[in-house]
């Protein structure tokens, strides 16, 4: 196993031996039945961690408890199983799940050994817990996952959710993105910006006005309107705010979000400036890569791209995820460092 550790994330390669026993432990599980993760995606998370406990090395179990108990902004791993060749990309964002069980146990195992539980909201996706992340024509020049021919800037997802600790699991903001790496021969980066890099270029008193309930937030273009019509929004909100583990969490959408004060409009003005200034880091989920971040810490963004031949496209699986949950539904505090 290689695994580095970086200043904002951590790496780990799993070796190409392990790789080959955890295809043929997966590639044919017994004990799914006809389950598919919207249906029983308990026996998804339990199944698929059964078996990579059973056939994972220690280094890399060993790596996965270290972020578990102390995560980096984000994580990704490397030389996973491959779903190979033999599924096309999905063209109207959508595919049939019995023919994805090895990404699907990879990822929903790999979500229970870091102690994440998959979440999906009704307004989105279809409800699905899956998102395919992949081209589709008629979405090209969306600011969405679907689209490839304009930049995604730099954001956070579901930044209309609320974000504080009382919401309940649906209805709070996402606090994981993961991915599973289908095909990516485009090379198309994730760029991922820490937020903690963001406050340090920003004035004390800019990010002082960014935790006042004093801005209005909408929803992306991925959102189902609400049940009265209109576009899901929340007014009286805070884009800074103080997580359960003492570090700073961040809710931003480029025009999803406006000041409802004149010093708030100001703050979020002196905010997008810095931020049109950062490059971040770019990471490149590739075939059989798997790759989390937190939502609420790290703010993520693709560049436009030009899309590979309709079925080989660029691919990849998303599952929104939340942390550990206390008693009452309440995400639990991260161990004391």
């Amino acid at each position: 196993m290689h695994s580095i550790n970086e200043p904002t994330g951590t790496t780990v390669r799993l070796p190409d031996e392990a790789r080959a026993a955890v295809a043929d432990a997966l590639g044919s599980p017994s004990g799914l039945g006809a389950a598919l993760p919207d249906t029983d995606a308990g026996a998804y998370l339990a199944h698929g961690a059964k078996l990579l406990r059973n056939c994972l090395p220690p280094q890399t179990l060993d790596a996965l408890a270290s972020w578990r108990r102390e995560p980096t902004p984000w994580l990704t791993l490397t030389n996973l199983p491959e779903q190979g060749s033999d599924v096309p990309t999905p063209q109207d964002g959508f595919c049939d799940e019995s023919l994805v069980t090895l990404p699907n146990l990879v990822h929903f195992g790999l979500l229970r050994l870091l102690g994440l539980t998959p979440v999906a909201y009704r307004w989105e996706n279809d409800g699905r817990l899956i998102r395919n992340v992949a081209p589709r024509a008629e979405a090209a020049r969306t600011n969405t996952s679907w689209g490839y021919a304009r930049p995604l800037d730099w954001h956070t997802d579901d930044s209309v959710l609320e974000h504080g600790p009382h919401a309940t699991a649906t209805e709070a903001i996402p606090h994981y993105l993961s991915f599973y790496g289908v095909r990516n021969t485009e090379g198309v980066p994730t760029g991922q910006l820490p937020v903690d890099a963001v406050l340090a270029a920003l004035a004390p008193e800019t990010a002082e006005a960014l935790r006042r309930p004093e801005f209005a937030v909408s929803a992306p273009e991925s959102y189902r309107a609400g049940d009265d019509g209109r576009p899901a929004a929340r007014t009286a909100v805070p884009l800074l705010w103080t997580l359960p583990d003492g570090r700073t969490g961040l809710r931003y959408g480029p025009g999803l979000a406006r000041g409802l004060t004149a010093e708030a409009g100001a703050a979020l003005a002196a905010f997008e400036a810095v931020l049109a200034g950062m490059d971040g880091a770019p990471v490149l989920i590739g075939a059989g890569g798997f790759h989390v971040f937190d939502n609420r810490r790290v703010m993520h963004r693709r560049v436009p791209f030009t899309p590979a031949a309709a079925g080989r496209a660029r691919w990849l699986r998303r599952c929104y995820a939340l942390g550990p949950v206390a008693a009452g539904g309440r995400p639990a505090p991260r161990p004391a460092r």
